[in-house]
C-alpha cells in the first residue's frame, strides 16, 4: 500500500484574490502530477475554508485560529510557504511576521519547510531582512520565481538551503479558453498609491486612437480592491466617446476558469495585476504591462516581452507604444507560444523539488 504523505500550504489563500488562487491551483496541479502525487493529502491554510475546499478539492485549516494551525502543522510532513509576494514590506510591514511565524513554527516542530515559487521583496526594513534571513537559513529548500528574488535572498545573508530560480506556478494552469475575439483588448488595473487617474486617461486616449473596431473588456482580479479603478476606466472611456467597455463575467462560481477564459479570448491584455499578465502569457496572449513593482518587469522579461513594459509613474507615450504592440500582436503571440514549454518546465520544478524533500 502506498504511504500517504501530507503537505501544508501557507499563503494568501481564501481572500478572493485571483492571482493567489491561481498560484495555489498551479502548485496543487504540479504536486498531483508528480510520481506519488495522487497519494498526497494537501491542507491549505486559508481564511475561507469552504471556498478553498470547494474550489481546489483539498483540505483547509483556518490560518488565524491557533488550534487549527497547530494541528495542521503537527500532522504535516512538509510545509510549503508560497508562492506569490508574501515576503515584502511595501503593501504591509506586518504580513511578514505571519508568514515567517508559520514557517518558524513548523521548523520548531521538526517539520521540513520550503519557500516555493516565491517573489521575495522589496524588503526595506532592517527587521524584515533579519526575520526572512533567519527563517530562510533554516529551510530545506528555496525556489523563487525570478532572479531578483534570488539576488535579494543572497544580499540579506541567506546561504544554507539550496536556492533555485524557477517560475510562477500559475503558468501551469489549463489555458484551453475561448477562441480569440477579434479586436478584443482586456484591461486589468489596480489602484496605486500615486493615483491612477492620469494613467487611466492616457490609456483611454491610447485605446481610442486604435479606432472604432476595438472591443474593450475589463477584469477585476481582486474585485473589492480593483472594481473602483475599473469602473472609473469604463466611465472615462464612455465620456471620451469611446466604445463602451464590457465587464468580464467572473462571479464566485468557477471564478478562476472564467478569468482564464476572459484572458485567453483577448488579442491583447493591458495589465497592472501580475497574474493577469502571467495567465495571459500562459494562454499565448501578449500583454502591455503597467509596472508598479519590479516583479512585473521581471516577468515580462522572462516571457520575452521586455519591450512592452511601462512604469506607472512614467510619462511614456502610451498612444505610440500601444499602437506598436497592437500592430505586432500576432507575431508576439507566436513568440509566446514558442517560449511556453520552457516556462512551464521551470514552473514545474517547484513541485519536483518539494517531492524530493518528501523522499
Amino acid at each position: 500500500m502506498t504511504q500517504r504523505r501530507r503537505i501544508t500550504l501557507s499563503g494568501y489563500y481564501g481572500f478572493k484574490n485571483a492571482g493567489d488562487e491561481a498560484v495555489l491551483a498551479g502548485i496543487i496541479k504540479a504536486l498531483r502530477a508528480q510520481p506519488g502525487g495522487d497519494s498526497l493529502d494537501i491542507d491549505v491554510l486559508s481564511i475561507d475554508l469552504d471556498e478553498t475546499t470547494s474550489t481546489h478539492h483539498v483540505d483547509a485549516s483556518h490560518r488565524y485560529k491557533l488550534g487549527a494551525l497547530l494541528k495542521s502543522i503537527a500532522k504535516t510532513d512538509l510545509l510549503l510557504s508560497g508562492g506569490g509576494s508574501l515576503l515584502q514590506d511595501v503593501t504591509s510591514a506586518h504580513g511578514i511576521f505571519y508568514y515567517v511565524g508559520v514557517v518558524r513554527l513548523a521548523q520548531m516542530l521538526g517539520k521540513k519547510t520550503m519557500f516555493i515559487g516565491q517573489g521575495i521583496g522589496p524588503l526595506n526594513l532592517p527587521r524584515s531582512r533579519k526575520l526572512v534571513a533567519g527563517v530562510a537559513n533554516r529551510l530545506n529548500a528555496v525556489t523563487v520565481r525570478d532572479p531578483e528574488s534570488l539576488a535579494l535572498l543572497k544580499e540579506i545573508g541567506v546561504t544554507r538551503p539550496p536556492l533555485e530560480v524557477t517560475a510562477d506556478p500559475a503558468l501551469l494552469l489549463p489555458t484551453e479558453g475561448l477562441p480569440s475575439t477579434p479586436g478584443k483588448i482586456l484591461f486589468s488595473l489596480r489602484p496605486w498609491h500615486t493615483g491612477t487617474a492620469d494613467l487611466t486617461d492616457r490609456l483611454v486616449d491610447a485605446t481610442a486612437a486604435l479606432g472604432p473596431s476595438i472591443n474593450i473588456e475589463t477584469l477585476s482580479m481582486q474585485p473589492e480592491i480593483d472594481d473602483p479603478v475599473m469602473t472609473d476606466f469604463a466611465k472615462r472611456s464612455i465620456d471620451r466617446g469611446g466604445s463602451t467597455p464590457s465587464t468580464a463575467a467572473v462571479g464566485d462560481a468557477d471564478r478562476l476558469p472564467r478569468i482564464i477564459d476572459a484572458l485567453s479570448s483577448a488579442e491583447l491584455v493591458v495589465g497592472m495585476r501580475l497574474h493577469a499578465l502571467i495567465l495571459a502569457a500562459g494562454a499565448g496572449v501578449p500583454s502591455l504591462a503597467l509596472s508598479y513593482d519590479p516583479k512585473v518587469r521581471s516577468f515580462m522579461q522572462f516571457s520575452g516581452q521586455e519591450d512592452a513594459v511601462v512604469d506607472v509613474d512614467s510619462a511614456t507615450d502610451l498612444t505610440q507604444l500601444l499602437a506598436h504592440i497592437w500592430s505586432t500582436r500576432h507575431e508576439r503571440a507566436q513568440r509566446l507560444r514558442e517560449r511556453l514549454p520552457a516556462m512551464r518546465a521551470a514552473a514545474l520544478r517547484n513541485a519536483e523539488i518539494a517531492m524530493e524533500l518528501l523522499g
